[in-house]
């Protein structure tokens, strides 16, 4: 793995980084049209036109992210920003599709798995999770289970660190810093 091959010799950083390769064909490759993909996703998954990707800080003000997505007409099909299939176009036809998961709900895990097989059966496809470094067939239902199961369990482990994380924002909110404990002991501060 070029995480560890990379690994800077302290254990610290890294002395070389690792671009993923884009696949070499996509699905405009096997001419997967628009239209099938909406007619396979739309009983799982109302098709959701307006999608925006972007940073955070941008979501929420009227900044526009010079890198961000802005789609009005999109393809993209889901229940919020918790779980989607993104199709992204080569005119009508499908080039790239995407996904997110980040809700620990089984039935909405449940809904994604059941869009990747149909996806799959118009298509043979696979998953490529670089985060995850997971790489899987999407027909093959062991391949699948063990991919839902490290998805739920990333989810898990990422509410977890953001819980200690709040515990340790509010602890260190509520007790009183050095320079204070200091100067009240002084009388300095009232």
């Amino acid at each position: 793995m070029a995480e560890e091959k990379n690994r800077a010799p302290s254990g610290i950083g890294y002395t070389d980084i690792y671009v993923a390769k884009s696949p070499s064909e996509n699905y405009s490759t096997h001419a997967l049209s628009l239209e099938a993909v909406g007619i396979a996703l739309n009983p799982i998954f109302p098709r959701v036109r307006e999608f925006n990707a972007t940073t955070y800080s941008a979501m929420v003000g009227t900044e526009r992210d010079a890198f961000g997505s802005y789609e009005t007409d999109a393809w993209c099909f889901g229940i919020g920003a918790d779980c989607f299939v993104k199709i992204d176009a080569n005119g009508d036809f499908v080039k790239d599709i995407w996904f997110d998961l980040t809700t620990d709900d089984p039935d909405t895990a449940i809904l994604l798995r059941k869009a990747i097989i149909e996806i799959d059966k118009l298509v043979p496809s696979i998953i490529a999770d670089y985060y995850l470094n997971f790489l899987g067939s999407a027909s093959q239902g062991s391949e699948l289970d063990r991919y839902f199961d490290t998805l739920a369990e990333q989810h898990l482990q990422s509410k977890r660190a953001y819980l200690e994380y709040q515990e340790r924002q509010i602890q260190t909110a509520t007790a009183p810093g050095f320079f204070r404990k200091l100067a009240s002991r002084f009388g300095l501060l009232r």
